[in-house]
């Protein structure tokens, strides 16, 4: 094997192929020592001298790219040369994407299913050890609720805290709900004593504040109520908690937590951003002028309409279904992933009138919207790039813009179901 590497690493020093294609033929000899190995204990050779079907396996998928490269390279067939790198590149494009997909569901699943219930335990497991419960003290969960009325329209929503969930939803009441739930060091008395310093309350006709300040192990969580027809500008932050914002009708601010989902529902408004680590960002129903979300090692949903939408995440897929907005508009989509696939679905209104740029490094490329007019469509190994426009995106009222690019993902854009 050590030969086959030199001479990847030879053609690398000679130009005659790119790193990234180098990357691409290291993995796939990788693989296939993998299988030699596997071999050795697979099934027993026949007897009389015969071949195991492992080995005659092996030989073979060595012959289809080892021994076709180095024959290609030797006789100068560049077709032959150009099909084995395209087809190890196709493999490696795709175990990468998978394992990223992976990878980012692992990470979302671990912290919600078993990172954030051990946190939240944390301080009644370590009460029942006497030891740690004289050295940390005892950890009671006080609940407060207060109401109150807006005297404006406009109205200003600050609300964060170091450790814990926020919430807001829009109501058909005319005044606000507010529960405040504390995990807080302290039991009885001491507890609601300390309750009533981990979190700050300001209220004003047109503002209110809120801003949890706990300990290690202590945490906020804030759930707001507000009446629904009122204009809001947000800021929530929170760290190791989900922050859910829904059934607004006018409504604009920046939402951002850390190893925390992001959900937002039912919103109409101007511009919203929302960003997270280690966390999916889900949209649905939503009626912006502007949404931008950013998240790492999570994926990014989003159903609705936004006049300029643009999402960024690593290790994580981005899939987004544009809907026509209440007055006919051009929409713009700007969609980046590192090691995952982008997929556009388009309602027949846009399917018809959409322009694209979409460029991938390693990932497949496909294009199902009807009478495409292509002004480059480029397929190299290693390198893929399609830009162009439908024959009725010029006349169209309601149309979209599509720039989509993933290192080594797939990219797709498609006709919505639905």
């Amino acid at each position: 094997m050590n030969e086959e590497r030199f001479l990847i690493l030879k053609m690398v020093e000679e130009g005659k192929i790119t790193a990234e294609e180098a990357v691409a033929l290291l993995d796939a000899l990788e693989r296939e020592s993998g299988v030699e190995k596997a071999a050795e204990f697979g099934e027993p050779a026949e007897q009389g001298g015969g071949i195991s079907y492992m080995e005659e396996k092996t030989a073979k998928d060595k012959r289809s790219t080892l021994e076709r490269l180095r024959d290609a390279i030797d006789q100068r067939e560049d077709a032959e040369f150009e099909i084995v790198l395209e087809e190890e590149a196709r493999r490696f494009a795709k175990n990468v994407e998978a394992a990223a997909e992976k990878f980012s569901r692992l990470i979302e699943e671990r912290i919600e299913k078993e990172v954030k219930p051990a946190l939240a335990n944390l301080p009644t497991f370590l009460a029942r050890i006497p030891v740690i419960r004289e050295w940390v003290g005892d950890f009671s969960t006080v609940t407060e609720e207060r109401q109150g009325t807006f005297l404006n329209d406009n109205i200003i929503l600050e609300l964060a805290t170091d450790n814990g969930s926020i919430e807001v939803e829009g109501w058909p009441e005319s005044h606000y709900h507010l529960v405040l739930k504390k995990k807080v060091r302290g039991k009885d008395a001491e507890a609601v004593l300390r309750a009533a310093e981990v979190v700050e309350v300001e209220e004003s006709g047109s503002r209110l504040r809120i801003k949890g300040r706990t300990e290690p192990n202590e945490a906020v969580h804030i759930k707001l109520s507000v009446p629904e027809d009122r204009f809001y500008e947000l800021a929530a932050s929170t760290s190791n908690g989900r922050i859910k914002i829904a059934s607004l009708k006018n409504a604009m601010g920046s939402i951002t937590t850390s190893n925390g989902r992001v959900t937002i529902r039912d919103l109409q408004g101007t511009r919203l951003a929302a960003r997270t680590s280690n966390g999916a960002i889900e949209c649905g129903n939503i009626n912006l002028q502007e949404l931008i979300l950013n998240t790492s090692n999570g994926r990014i949903s989003a159903d609705g309409f936004a006049q300029h939408l643009e999402a960024r995440t690593s290790n994580g897929s981005i899939e987004v279904t544009p809907r026509l907005g209440s007055a006919l508009q051009e929409q713009w989509l700007d969609l980046h992933t590192a090691n995952s696939g982008i997929r556009v679905n388009l309602p027949p209104a846009l399917a018809g009138a959409c322009w694209l740029d979409l460029s991938t490094g390693f990932g497949s490329m496909n294009v199902n919207v009807d009478d495409m007019l292509y002004h480059i469509k480029e397929d190299h190994v290693g390198s893929k790039r399609i830009k162009g426009a439908t024959r009725g995106y010029g006349n169209a009222d309601a149309r979209v813009r599509v720039v989509a690019r993933s290192a080594n993902g797939g990219i797709t854009i498609d006709k919505a179901q639905s």
